[in-house]
């Protein structure tokens, strides 16, 4: 019994010689955090979906029934012979442009990488508009009205980039500038939301 208890005695002898050491170690590491800026990484993947099926089911929809009413009823007198070439070319080189972003933006940048690791995309594609795969989808639904050629149905793009941007501005970039912050903040006065061109 004798040997356990001058153990025992040991053991809080030598606790006792380092008593102090731990906490002015916590102090130490206290004091030098103090003077940095120390960011927590949020590294939770980011909403894979967001408005995408929202928009995109808007603009298809409305899409369709501007193509089918645009060639029937009152609303066929806007169809145009004398330019009916230009909107083509001008339909397909859309076409092509939202193509390309649509590949630009899932395939190039690898924005699935971007949305399972929980981080912003920002170079790519991603460097001239902030949101390419709705761009893309705006620009072919354009292009295809445009093939059409009624003229009457060239205010659905003006109303489907105002509705896309409402849609934008309450629903994604309030989740984003809470999940980024300043980041996200720099990146949307640098980049614009649709339209793929570099702010001056």
């Amino acid at each position: 019994m004798a040997d356990i208890k001058d153990r025992l005695k040991s053991v809080i002898d030598e606790d006792e010689k380092y008593e102090g050491v731990d906490d002015d170690l916590l102090q130490e590491l206290e004091d030098e955090f103090a003077e940095r800026k120390v960011v927590k990484v949020d590294s939770r993947p980011l909403p894979t979906y967001g408005a995408g099926p929202v928009f995109g089911a808007v603009a298809i929809g409305l899409t369709v029934l501007g193509i089918v009413f645009g060639h029937i009823g009152p609303l066929k007198g806007g169809v145009s012979s004398t330019f009916r070439i230009p909107y083509i070319v001008i339909g397909a080189i859309l076409i092509i442009v939202g193509l390309f972003m649509w590949k630009s933006a899932i395939v190039d940048a690898g924005i699935d990488e971007y949305i399972s690791s929980g981080k912003l995309a920002t170079t790519g594609i991603y460097a001239y508009t902030r949101n390419p795969i709705y761009a893309a989808i705006l620009f072919i639904c354009t292009g295809a009205l445009f093939i059409s050629g009624n003229v009457y149905m060239y205010v659905l793009p003006i109303l489907l980039w105002a509705f896309l941007t409402i849609l934008l501005q309450k629903t994604e970039e309030p989740i984003l500038l809470g999940r980024f912050g300043d980041e996200f903040a720099r990146y949307m006065r640098r980049v614009n939301r649709v339209i793929p061109l570099k702010k001056a």
